[in-house]
């Protein structure tokens, strides 16, 4: 018995040991195959960049590229962030060689299609943001998409500021080195295009070089011609209906009549979120609603929402948020700085009409001169006074250009008071969206007119 014992012990450690050696063979065998996949993948995988990548490395060749990174492409073959190397001041001192870096995103369809070159007057939003987006323009087209950050906005700023460079030559200068390079990979049409401010900033940049591009688009762009230009409550006066206008007003004064109870709540509001100021409160709230006007117009809000003087205070308050909120004033959070800087030294801004509503406004506003330097622009020694001499360039340009220039404007937008001057050239051509806002398009207008406008473009890009 004991025999037996012994033995059924030593057949079991003969076995136990063959397999575990055998597992161990196998074991060893799968891993030397799984790592001679994994290099085959990794060395197919680099063959495959570099087949599939020519355009990369084309990108990267470029003068002033610093740096290419490949992004997913969303609806485009291929789709690039350029960090692009350019000088802080090339216009208003040519010898300063210090430089900042400017991000510039390339959505990519085909070498032999014509070029969408969004000009931007802000920062372009972030790339990760922007895989599933191609404008209209784009899709008309088919074409490329390049997207050009303007400089002092987003990720295309300086370490240090310095507010003397940000100026409409410097920023159209930093558009024609880029499209100067790029024209080199992407040879056929290209058409510059922009809303609001990026739509001013496409207007500039053709008259600044005016044959860099085939063609441009400004949508919804407007010409302020002061820091403060009172066509815009003008133009608030006669748009739309009567009881619109009315039921606009009415909130306004209500607003500024329930002050002793609206201010503390919506102050409270900015202080539970750390907003800072650099006027009194009462200033604040008062051109929040003071701008309340002009921000319904513009963004199509429908008056039939605006409560009613006899709206409870929380629906008031509730209204506040949502369409006046005092955010814009804050301090500690003002990405387009850059803009007020802008419309203060060139691009002009609007004005406001106080009289209506004196007899409810606080003194610091009656007395307080300037909006835009106490409400927006930054603090220190800056000179920010304001010259309108390249508007009256780009408004001679329009006048005797061989360049083809489309404006889109809305019927109702509030930025429609400050159109470009009227003019005979037969290049410049304008369209107005019925009762469009600031997101008026050409989508929004009719059947016949979207074919007449694509059947203008692709001729002016001789498609």
């Amino acid at each position: 018995m004991q025999y037996l014992r012994k033995t059924h012990f030593s057949f079991f450690l003969l076995f136990t040991v063959n397999y575990y050696v055998y597992l161990c063979a196998l074991i060893t065998k799968v891993i030397m195959l799984k790592k001679i996949v994994f290099i085959f993948a990794l060395l197919s995988v680099s063959v495959l960049l570099v087949a599939q990548n020519p355009l990369q490395q084309q990108l990267q060749q470029l003068p002033g590229v610093e740096s290419v990174e490949q992004i997913p492409g969303g609806r485009f073959l291929e789709k690039y962030v350029l960090q692009f190397r350019q000088l802080r001041n090339p216009i208003g001192n040519p010898a300063d060689t210090s430089t900042f870096l400017q991000r510039v995103v390339v959505g990519h369809v085909s070498l032999d299609s014509v070029v969408v070159l969004h000009t931007h007057g802000y920062n372009a939003a972030d790339h990760n943001e922007r895989i599933q987006v191609r404008d209209e323009l784009a899709e008309l087209l088919g074409s490329n998409d390049i997207w050009v950050e303007h400089r002092y906005f987003g990720t295309s700023c300086p370490a240090d500021t310095n507010w003397n460079e940000v100026t409409t030559a410097n920023a159209a200068y930093d558009m024609h080195r880029i499209v100067s390079a790029l024209r080199t990979i992407y040879p056929k049409g290209w058409v510059a295009t922009g809303g609001s401010k990026d739509g001013i900033t496409s207007t500039l940049y053709s008259m600044y070089y005016p044959h860099d591009v085939e063609a441009a688009v400004p949508y919804v762009a407007p010409f302020c011609l002061t820091q403060a230009d009172p066509r815009g409550y003008e133009f608030l006066s006669k748009v739309g209906k009567q009881n619109q206008r009315a039921r606009i007003f009415n909130w306004q004064k209500e607003a500024l009549r329930r002050r002793t109870t609206l201010q503390p709540m919506l102050q409270h509001y900015a202080d539970s979120m750390n907003m800072r100021f650099t006027v009194p409160f009462e200033m604040v709230y008062d051109y929040c609603i003071l701008d309340y006007d002009f921000g319904i117009w513009m963004r199509g809000i429908p008056t039939d929402i605006i409560p009613q003087p006899y709206a409870s205070d929380g629906q008031m308050y509730e209204h506040f948020l949502q369409y006046a909120n005092p955010d814009a004033f804050d301090r500690n959070n003002m990405p387009h700085q850059t803009y007020y800087v802008q419309s203060a030294k060139e691009l002009g801004n609007y004005a406001y009409n106080l009289d209506p509503f004196r007899e409810w406004l606080s003194e610091t506003t009656l007395q307080t001169e300037g909006y835009l330097a106490a409400l927006y622009l930054p603090e220190g020694d800056w000179d920010f006074s304001y010259s309108d001499e390249a508007y009256q360039k780009v408004f001679r340009f329009l006048d005797t250009t061989d360049c083809h220039l489309m404006f889109i404007y809305g019927e109702t937008d509030a930025w429609t008071a400050f159109p470009y001057p009227e003019t005979d050239n037969a290049n410049i051509r304008k369209y107005i969206v019925p009762g469009g806002c600031h997101y008026s398009r050409i989508q929004d207008l009719d059947e016949d007119t979207q074919t007449e406008i694509l059947s203008t473009l692709r001729s002016w890009l001789k498609r």
